[in-house]
């Protein structure tokens, strides 16, 4: 459908760090008719091993309103399709006011919207628009994003409701969105050591078979109002399993000088802040299974406690037996590295 008409399109969408929060973008030219979309991105925290990384593919919520924001989300009705006919007036009904933006993490990729969206050319305060954003994406309904996938692994982010955009001539100015990390992120680090160099297990096969997150809550949904996440205990403890990196270095490295070498496992938790953190860990150790429980990671002797927008580093050691009939320990420390960093939590096994 050829839709020539002399409408401004949004929206040039901006992912900024926290150091540089301006899109440097030039203002969007109509002069075609349609505005052409020119979307740059860079996810906040992304140099720091977030767990949205470079080269991902990320699919944001992306919100129109015509005018000012509603003064109740609840109100908001969202049309997710064009359905307006050639040469048809703008209509809230019949244009598109929320679409999926879609990128990749960490490259200068245009953003492409499905649908396009498109502002409201009225003069004064009902038009222009005003943008928000929400990843992953979700389902607009009630006020709200909803998410469809609750597995602790989904990098929640958010990007306030901007000021009015107003179309001048046909043209509107970029967009800029800042998105900000809304959970808490655990990464898990284990590593073996001697015990007073002993090196019971000099030669054997060490593995993570499963890391289990207890008493803990996933977001649900992001309430367009006061952009704030819902959140759900899970029914079930998070498991973390089938890892394609977990074989755990039973040696001093010597490139690190006497210090043990750390394997990060591939699969990070996002989880709620705020709240302490409780595992369960299964290592196999030459086929073995051995199981520890209760493990409660430790930020200068006391609990660890989650931060939102940063990452944990779980730090997990594995101390070995003095003889291969004893029974191996696992310590547990955390650091919070900036994700922003978090405090990093230590156990022993």
């Amino acid at each position: 459908m050829k839709k020539s008409m002399l409408w401004a399109a949004m929206a040039a969408v901006a992912m900024t760090s926290c150091s540089n929060n301006e899109f440097d973008g030039q203002p969007v030219d109509g002069g075609n008719g349609l505005v052409k979309i020119e979307i740059g991105q860079k996810v906040q925290g992304i140099e720091t091993k977030a767990a949205i990384a470079t080269g991902d593919r990320v699919e944001a919520t992306i919100i129109a309103t015509s005018g000012e924001a509603p003064a109740d989300w609840t109100a908001f009705v969202p049309v997710t399709e064009n359905t307006f006919a050639d040469g048809a007036a703008w209509s809230a009904s019949t244009f598109a006011n929320v679409s999926v933006g879609s990128f990749e993490a960490g490259t200068n990729q245009a953003i492409g919207l499905n649908p396009t969206l498109y502002a409201n050319p009225a003069t004064g305060s009902a038009g222009g628009a005003t943008l928000t954003g929400v990843a992953p994406k979700g389902t607009v309904e009630n006020g709200k994003v909803t998410f469809s996938v609750l597995d602790g692994q989904q990098d929640v982010m958010t990007a306030e409701t901007t000021e009015r955009n107003p179309v001048v001539g046909g043209n509107m100015d970029a967009f800029s969105l800042t998105f900000n990390h809304k959970t808490a992120q655990l990464r898990f680090r284990f590593v073996a050591v001697n015990n007073a160099g002993t090196g019971a297990w000099t030669d054997a096969t060490i593995k993570v078979k499963s890391v289990t997150v207890k008493k803990t809550f996933v977001p649900t949904a992001v309430k367009l109002q006061d952009m704030s996440v819902e959140w759900t205990k899970t029914a079930q403890n998070l498991l973390f399993d089938n890892f394609t990196t977990n074989e755990v270095p039973n040696t001093y490295g010597e490139a690190t000088e006497g210090t043990p070498d750390f394997v990060t496992l591939d699969k990070a938790a996002l989880i709620k802040p705020g709240v302490a953190v409780e595992l369960d860990v299964i290592v196999t150790i030459d086929g073995e299974d051995k199981a520890y429980t209760a493990i409660k990671p430790l930020k200068s002797g006391s609990a660890l406690t989650t931060v939102e927008g940063k990452f944990h580093n779980i730090s997990l050691t594995i101390k070995q037996p003095a003889s291969a009939s004893g029974t191996p320990t696992i310590v547990a420390t955390a650091t919070v590295t900036e994700w922003l960093e978090g405090d990093e939590g230590t156990a022993e096994l």
